[in-house]
């Protein structure tokens, strides 16, 4: 814990498994300790265990072909099921709660100096003026929680906010391609094996530039 921390807040997506890939191979993060954190969102799109299947098996490539590059993997569970006797249209935005998590993890470990998120130039893109205020949101979230702090607030680091979501996939090993999870609304079979909606806008975008590698 003497060392420059650096917490990556995985879900097992193509953005965060660029961030990871970076963060394990980029010589200029070789000189920080690593905190690899995945949040189980429970919610009503069901996407809890597609993702924990892709960290699972994301996670278990990078221990296992550098090892040169050692880790710490922790979990947390936000569940938000219970909201569906209130018949609310609406739910915690991913970014909040990882923004509130991650703040959470920093305040508990001070060596904690940097938070990694896989914010893309695909989503700078396209998200407009909405998604920069959903971003400068998530943050000021971040902050709130060091209110009480006496502490330097953590910075924000974004390793692969130049790369657009289809160099990232292209930058990721097969193993971890494969792997990825990116649709928002999983349909399962009854082996219980998560298949993309192909509906959903994730799908359409990823597997727009899949199809065409």
């Amino acid at each position: 814990m003497n060392k420059h921390t650096i917490l990556c807040m995985f879900s097992g997506g193509i953005d965060s498994s660029g961030v990871l890939h970076s963060l394990v191979t980029d010589p200029a993060f070789r000189d920080r300790e690593l905190i690899v954190h995945h949040i189980i969102l429970q919610n009503r799109e069901n996407r809890a265990k597609a993702e924990m299947d892709s960290v699972t098996a994301i996670i278990k490539h990078y221990q296992e072909q550098h090892p040169e590059r050692p880790f710490t993997y922790t979990q947390s569970v936000f569940n938000t099921m219970g909201f569906a006797p209130l018949q609310a249209n609406r739910f915690p935005f991913d970014m909040d709660v990882c923004a509130f998590t991650a703040a959470n993890i920093a305040v508990a470990r001070k060596d904690v100096r940097q938070i990694a998120m896989g914010r893309t130039k695909t989503d700078v893109d396209s998200g407009g003026q909405n998604f920069q205020k959903r971003m400068e949101r998530a943050q000021n979230v971040f902050r709130a929680v060091y209110s009480l702090e006496t502490e330097t607030v953590p910075d924000y680091i974004f390793p692969v906010i130049n790369m657009t979501k289809q160099a990232i996939w292209e930058m990721l090993p097969e193993p971890v391609q494969n792997a990825s999870w990116y649709c928002r609304q999983p349909q399962y079979s009854e082996d219980g094996l998560a298949h993309p909606c192909k509906q959903c806008i994730t799908c359409k975008e990823v597997q727009e530039f899949i199809e065409h590698a």
